[in-house]
Order: C-alpha cells, then sequence, then structure tokens
C-alpha cells in the first residue's frame, strides 16, 4: 500500500518521527511493527525494505515511524528517508508482531531503551485512549539529555493515576535487582521489553535468574541498532 508523508517532526536532536498517511484505511495493534519499501539509489546491502515499529496508536489512523539517525553513519536506507520531505510517498506492508496488550486487568512492568521507547507510545495511547491504564510501571533506560516522548509520558503518568514513569539513566542499568528494590509483587507481574537485543537479553537473563516465569515476559528488539 502507498503511503505519502505529511509530517516529519524532530523528537530530539537526533531522532525524528514521520508520519505517512496511507492510501487506504490501514489496521493494526498497538506496539506492532510494519515494513516499508523505499526505493533509492545504490542500496546497499540492507536493500530497499526494513521494518519498524508503529509508534501511533491505531485511533491515529495514520503511520509514524520514529528512528534514530547517526551523523555520517546508517543504511543508505535511512539516509533515504531522511531526505523525504512532505508529498513523498513510500510502500508499507505486513504489519506484524506480538508486543501487544491482551489482557488489560494484568499488572504490567514496561521496560524500554532508547528507541525502544516507540512501542510504548502507542501501547499507552491506545489504553489512554479506551481508559484501560490499569497497574503499569515503565522504566525507560536513557540519556538524560536525549528523552523521547518526554512530555507525552508526563502528560499520560499525570493523567493516569495507574501509570508510574521512572527513568533510569546511564550508567544505570536495569536488571531485576534494580526492580526488585523499586516494585512489590515483582512476580505477579508481566513483563514487555523493547530495544537493542543486548539489551534484551541482559534483563531477559537477569528478570530468570531472579525467579520471573519466562511466560510472564514478552519481548522486541531493534536490529539496527
Amino acid at each position: 500500500m502507498k503511503a505519502r508523508l505529511i509530517e516529519k517532526n524532530y523528537e530530539t536532536k537526533d531522532i525524528i518521527s514521520f508520519v505517512f498517511k496511507p492510501a487506504e484505511s490501514l489496521r493494526w495493534k498497538a506496539g506492532q511493527f510494519i515494513y516499508y519499501k523505499l526505493p533509492h539509489k545504490d542500496p546497499d546491502n540492507r536493500g530497499i525494505i526494513r521494518h519498524f515499529t508503529i509508534s501511533s496508536a491505531p485511533y491515529e489512523k495514520n503511520i509514524r515511524l520514529t528512528t534514530k539517525f547517526t551523523k555520517n553513519k546508517g543504511s543508505s536506507f535511512k539516509k533515504a528517508l531522511l531526505k523525504l520531505e512532505p508529498g513523498d510517498r513510500l510502500e508499507l506492508f505486513a504489519q506484524e508482531g506480538n508486543l501487544t496488550i491482551e489482557d488489560t486487568g494484568s499488572k504490567y512492568i514496561f521496560i524500554a531503551g532508547g528507541i525502544g521507547i516507540t512501542p510504548f507510545r502507542a501501547i499507552l495511547l491506545d489504553l489512554a485512549r479506551k481508559r484501560k491504564i490499569g497497574d503499569i510501571v515503565f522504566f525507560y533506560g536513557t540519556d538524560k539529555h536525549n528523552i523521547v516522548f518526554k512530555d507525552l509520558m508526563e502528560e499520560l503518568s499525570s493523567r493516569n493515576p495507574g501509570l508510574s514513569v521512572e527513568y533510569v539513566f546511564s550508567p544505570k542499568k536495569i536488571d531485576y535487582r534494580l526492580l526488585e528494590k523499586n516494585i512489590a509483587d515483582l512476580h505477579d507481574k508481566l513483563f514487555l521489553i523493547s530495544g537493542p537485543m543486548a539489551m534484551i537479553k541482559k534483563i531477559r537473563d537477569s528478570l530468570v535468574d531472579g525467579g520471573i516465569e519466562e511466560h510472564r515476559i514478552k519481548t522486541d528488539f531493534f536490529s539496527g541498532y
């Protein structure tokens, strides 16, 4: 399906959101990702197709792609993406992924590292819209000078008493020990984790070593890190 770029916004100095309007109505679950096809000159070995989390909630209708750019580095795809201007088009297809909320009555711990916050923007907006934010503690590991969606997270937590947002600034790390110090009934929670693969593995291993049952943990990862 073709989609037209309608907005291009800097979230931080090196993280940009691109908002695309699909040519037709599109359905997805908050937390899923979608594939993008962007033909461009001299593509590198990663090609002209990439997948990114949809950082918009389904009710927003448009597809928001939020990603990080590193000066003078990155794939040919990202360089082509950065050059897009409102009115330019690309192709969308095959929304997938299971980092989604199926049971709004459970107690959750969300954990994100860096750009791994993007699925949680979609999930929290979706839950807030449905008035189903229950018991959620969101731990966000990031650089204190590069906090993505900070204003939105503060607004959501102020309007929803069940949501608590906790920032964990580098060099501190999110692991079982940190969570145990800050959260009661830790073993009754469900965990959603998103971020770089190495970060996810360390956190998951730490949780399992601490006695968290594996079926309570869902993960996503960002292969472009």
